[in-house]
Formats: C-alpha cells, sequence, structure tokens
C-alpha cells in the first residue's frame, strides 16, 4: 500500500459518525419541548431524527410527542429555543467516538485530507469541534447552510472535495442520507453501524464497518485503487 495518499480526502458526517451527540441534541430538544408545554422524546427516539437537522428534529418531536403538526410560528420559536439552549450546553456529553482520532491522525500523516460534511448548521458544527478540541484535523467544514442544498443533495460533497483540492475521496457517515450523498457524485462510502441511522440502504454501500479500527484499512484501500 503506498505510503503517499497526498490529493486524496475523506469526507465524514458529524453527528452519529465522528462524534456521539445524541444526549445532548435529546436534551436541547427537550428543552425546546418543554418550553412549548410538549412531553420530552426519549434518548432512543432522538438518535434516529438526528440526520436531519434541527427543524426536522423539532417537527418530528410535536408529530410524536403532541400528536399533531407544529405550525410554522411554533417551530421558529422552537427551534430558537433549541438553538439558544444548544449552543450553551454542545458538549456536556459529547464525545468523538473510540478510536477515530487516533485514526485521522494516522492518515493524515500519509496525506489525506479531511473535511466534515454535515446537515448540522456550520456555526453550531465548528463549536463542537472547538470545543472538543479536534476542528484543527479538518481542512474544511461543511454545514447544512454552507452549501445551496443539505445532504442528500451533492452540492456538500461537492463543496467539500473543492475546498479540499482533491482528486478522489470517500465518504464516512452513518445514515441513508450519507449514502444517497456519495452516490450522487460515485463516491466510496463506509457506514458506522454503531450511528444514528435510518439504514434502510446498507446493501448501497461500500462497506459497514463496527469500529474505526476495521474502517481505517478499509478507507485507505479504498483511496490506493485511484
Amino acid at each position: 500500500m503506498a505510503d503517499d495518499l497526498a490529493g486524496t480526502a475523506v469526507l465524514f458526517d458529524l453527528d452519529g459518525t465522528l462524534i456521539d451527540t445524541a444526549e445532548d441534541l435529546a436534551a436541547s430538544m427537550n428543552h425546546a419541548l418543554a418550553r412549548a408545554n410538549i412531553d420530552p422524546i426519549s434518548g432512543v427516539e432522538v438518535r434516529h431524527l438526528v440526520g436531519y437537522g434541527a427543524r426536522r428534529m423539532l417537527m418530528r418531536g410535536y408529530q410524536l410527542s403532541a400528536r399533531r403538526e407544529g405550525t410554522t410560528e411554533e417551530l421558529d420559536k422552537a427551534l430558537e429555543w433549541f438553538l439558544e439552549h444548544y449552543q450553551d450546553n454542545i458538549a456536556v456529553h459529547s464525545r468523538p467516538f473510540d478510536g477515530v482520532v487516533e485514526m485521522i491522525e494516522r492518515q493524515r500523516a500519509l496525506g489525506i485530507r479531511f473535511a466534515i460534511c454535515t446537515n448540522k448548521r456550520e456555526a453550531m458544527a465548528v463549536l463542537l469541534l472547538e470545543t472538543l478540541g479536534v476542528s484543527s484535523l479538518f481542512d474544511a467544514i461543511i454545514g447544512a447552510d454552507s452549501a445551496s442544498a443539505a445532504k442528500p443533495d451533492p452540492a456538500p460533497v461537492k463543496m467539500c472535495m473543492e475546498k479540499l483540492r482533491a482528486q478522489h475521496g470517500v465518504f464516512v457517515g452513518d445514515s441513508d442520507t450519507d449514502i444517497r450523498a456519495a452516490r450522487s457524485v460515485k463516491m466510496a462510502c463506509f457506514i458506522a453501524r454503531f450511528g444514528y441511522g435510518p439504514l434502510t440502504l446498507a446493501n448501497e454501500a461500500t462497506a459497514l464497518f463496527d469500529s474505526y479500527g476495521e474502517a481505517a484499512p478499509l478507507i485507505e484501500a479504498a483511496l490506493n485503487t485511484h
């Protein structure tokens, strides 16, 4: 295997792939729902609502707990409450998944460049990574509001590759959204089984993995094929 992988890139989803954020997201979501006099959603349910952005999470919160659709005005206010709480409590429990930081550090030494491609707002993604002390591992951070559309649209994936000036890349994610985004640009996609999902398109991923020790050689092999 080549020792120099300059010109290649790994694009990472954030929530449920790089960072285990579910507990903090659930706390902020339930804070917003409580202010709207709506019963909380269980942490297990919140895990499966993460990948589409905060507003969609809150929409589902209304549907699941209040048993109705939230109005535009209600969702606007709930989103405001959510973002205020989350900004102040963004990394109370959130931590990188085991082995991922070590894998990225080793692969950066091979010349691979890294980007975050998330449906989180860019400012929140940057704040989370800076708070956890891992922002320096990434050469670009692209959020849902950075490009013309969010994943699974190809726009944020293409923006990541342009910012990294990379000729070839792979995507690491945890959900159908990530698989669709990678597939839209014909990019290899490696999926964390331990992530938040939903994951109904697993057979369309390049491979699934259960740990970053398992993922590392899969990623490097894919990058070495070009």
